[in-house]
């Protein structure tokens, strides 16, 4: 689960500045930056179809680049944007040209295949970028299984606001009938300096920051004590 965070956490710093360049688009929907959707199963193979928009007026380079955040036994995966990727490889070899203004003619698909009995819901990070702004990126999350639409695995968390904070932050949320979901705030070092139980299926997250110390702290929900998203957010005075 450790591993689980901090790799949560670097998406969320790596997707901090991203959201007025480009985005996702998934079955015709605009996909917010962080969000978490679910793959449909496809003849032998789970898949999700991904489109990319250039929001800018300058054509873009973008790149695709796969991150797995949760790993099951005896499943790959692996995604095509123009070239598909090397089983193993993070990275989709070369660029593809989206225009200004413009959607990708080409598709970002997402596959994971699983070898023989499914045991478990695979977990991958997919990000985009331009090739000339590597730190400006968007990210969005698959999920692969046929349990991935069960209920512990059913939740959106909005970004922090106020951001920057002084006396509490916020987080607008929404889950499916979890019973066992907490914020866990943590510092920069990966201390965990606050937990805050969650109650309902749907409402906002209020947790008081004026007891911490200016600096970076990182919001994650865990449900049924697994991570599954994280929030960045500021303290100032």
């Amino acid at each position: 689960m450790k591993k689980t965070f901090f790799t949560l956490v670097l998406l969320a710093v790596m997707g901090v500045m991203s959201a007025q360049t480009m985005q996702f688009e998934h079955n015709g929907e605009v996909c917010q930056n962080g969000q978490q959707i679910i793959a449909t199963f496809e003849e032998f193979e789970y898949v999700a179809h991904l489109h990319i928009r250039n929001l800018t007026d300058n054509d873009q380079l973008i790149v695709a680049e796969q991150i797995v955040v949760e790993s099951v036994d005896g499943a790959m995966a692996y995604m095509c944007w123009e070239n598909c990727l090397a089983p193993g490889d993070t990275l989709v070899d070369g660029p593809v040209l989206v225009p200004a203004q413009s959607l990708s003619d080409n598709e970002l698909s997402c596959h994971v295949m699983f070898d023989g009995e499914e045991n478990g819901v695979m977990k991958v990070a997919y990000s985009a970028y331009d090739r000339a702004n590597p730190e400006e990126r968007i990210t969005v999350t698959v999920l692969f299984g046929h349990n991935a639409n069960t209920e512990e695995h059913v939740f959106s968390l909005g970004q922090a606001y106020p951001n920057p904070a002084s006396t509490q932050v916020h987080f607008d949320y929404k889950c499916d009938g979890n019973s066992n979901v907490n914020a866990v705030v943590y510092n920069l070092l990966g201390q965990e300096v606050k937990v805050q139980n969650v109650n309902g299926s749907h409402g906002r997250i209020n947790i008081a920051v004026d007891d911490l110390q200016p600096g970076i702290y990182f919001c994650s929900i865990q449900v049924n004590n697994a991570t599954v998203k994280t929030e960045k957010f500021i303290v100032k005075r």
